[in-house]
């Protein structure tokens, strides 16, 4: 267990539990490369994370191999239709074993350095000439399993042997969203995994980005004139946030809206750095993690679904043409701006009437990063 950081910014000013008396974290929360390394065990190894939807690993051998920060790991089917997750490692000399990306495995997993195999339950196989070093047992070399858990639809794993279930942590996120999305088992991967292009930002300039649309009536002038905002809602919970526009216009800058689709939008993020994302018009969710790629630098990951299985007009929309670029300059202003000796901290705004386009969900998610850094 690590010990409590002692070269963790000084919080000049206060964050409390009260957002409107609170500040953002200091800058050098986002700047210090030694935050980011403990990030990765205080955080990311401790959480769950997204790998792919249930749907895309459908049959025995099929795999999908995912990066959590340095760790390499993948999810299988295993021959009994269950779904396992383990360490992408040969346990012999330490060689990658599946290449990036996804595929399936007819027979075995043999690793390409020295042709050890594994069973799809991780169970070791053959080592060639191990027969020949005394009490060599197959037993002790099996690859290490990691905690894997289906959550609405999608499955997720976690490096912490000893966390809380997803199910458990966030059971009443799967009900709200469910409830919004009635239609959410119907859903289909539009094929391939979604990669947004590298932001040169890190993860929490995006994620601070994502939870607030405080800036969108201002940045985002097409998706403010189809969501209105003098009705936005904004709300936080456990470990998890929602943004909920109610009000749509079907003629607006952004593109046409389908009357007979939804008519509302909603951006759900779980923490850390998971987001699920529903657009007025036609039925469809993108399911997006942020990856972080190093302490300034990130990307999204993820997987679109939609009732046929192939990108919407709202998704291509949403993608490329309203949100992404506008958000990914605005990050890379932001993690510029950080570097600056005349910025350290800034007041969270909430406004009690329209709190929707307030940042209490900022505040939301830096109180999460806070008591995680400071954990023993």
């Amino acid at each position: 267990m690590l010990d409590k950081p002692s070269n963790l910014p000084e919080l000049r000013l206060p964050l409390n539990e009260d957002p409107q008396q609170s500040y953002t974290l200091p800058s050098g929360y986002y700047t210090d490369p030694a935050i980011y390394e403990l990030e990765k065990e205080m955080i990311f190894y401790r959480t769950w994370q997204y790998i792919c939807h249930v749907s895309e690993v459908p049959k025995s051998g099929d795999y999908v191999t995912m990066r959590i920060c340095d760790q390499n790991v993948f999810v299988m089917r295993g021959e009994d239709g269950d779904l396992r997750a383990f360490y992408n490692v040969c346990r012999h000399r330490a060689h990658e074993l599946l290449k990036d990306g996804s595929g399936s495995v007819k027979n075995v997993i043999t690793c390409p350095y020295h042709a050890w195999t594994y069973e799809k339950t991780g169970a070791l196989r053959g080592a060639p000439n191990s027969d020949k070093r005394p009490e060599f047992c197959k037993d002790n070399f099996g690859l290490r399993q990691i905690r894997l858990e289906e959550f609405l639809g999608c499955v997720f794993v976690n490096l912490d042997d000893n966390a809380v279930g997803l199910n458990v942590q966030a059971g009443d996120l799967a009900d709200d969203i469910r409830k919004h999305v009635p239609y959410l088992d119907d859903l289909k991967p539009t094929g391939g995994r979604f990669i947004d292009p590298h932001i040169n930002a890190g993860w929490k300039v995006v994620v601070d980005n994502y939870v607030e649309c405080y800036h969108c009536s201002h940045a985002h002038p097409a998706f403010s004139s189809m969501i209105c905002m003098d009705t936005y809602e904004l709300d936080t919970f456990g470990l998890w946030s929602r943004q909920y526009g109610k009000d749509i216009n079907a003629e607006n800058d952004a593109y046409p809206v389908d009357p007979n689709g939804n008519m509302f939008s909603a951006f759900w993020f779980l923490w850390p750095s998971m987001t699920f994302n529903v657009l007025p018009g036609g039925k469809g969710m993108t399911v997006l993690a942020v990856r972080p790629v190093k302490h300034d630098a990130s990307l999204f990951e993820g997987t679109t679904l939609t009732a046929d299985g192939k990108v919407s007009k709202e998704q291509q929309a949403y993608g490329t043409n309203v949100l992404g670029p506008e958000d990914t300059a605005l990050c890379e202003s932001v993690q510029r701006g950080l570097m600056s000796k005349g910025y350290d901290q800034g007041p969270i705004i909430v406004d009690p009437d329209r709190d929707g386009v307030g940042e209490k969900a900022i505040h939301h998610f830096h109180r999460l990063v806070q008591g995680a850094l400071a954990e023993r």
